[in-house]
């Protein structure tokens, strides 16, 4: 019967992970847009409408 419940609940590993690393990926983004200087944002929301 133990190994049923160690079997059963393997599975319930990824859902976690796949919240944490969804997190991490969020964050790490969040993070660096907010660490952004004025210039590359700027740039960066011209970029679709440059032309050259």
């Amino acid at each position: 019967m133990l190994s049923r419940i160690i079997y059963e609940e393997w599975h319930l590993v990824f859902p976690v992970v796949a919240l944490a690393v969804a997190s991490l990926v969020y964050l790490a983004a969040a993070w660096r847009a907010s660490r952004m200087k004025p210039s590359q944002a700027d740039r960066l929301a011209r970029l679709p409408f440059e032309t050259e």
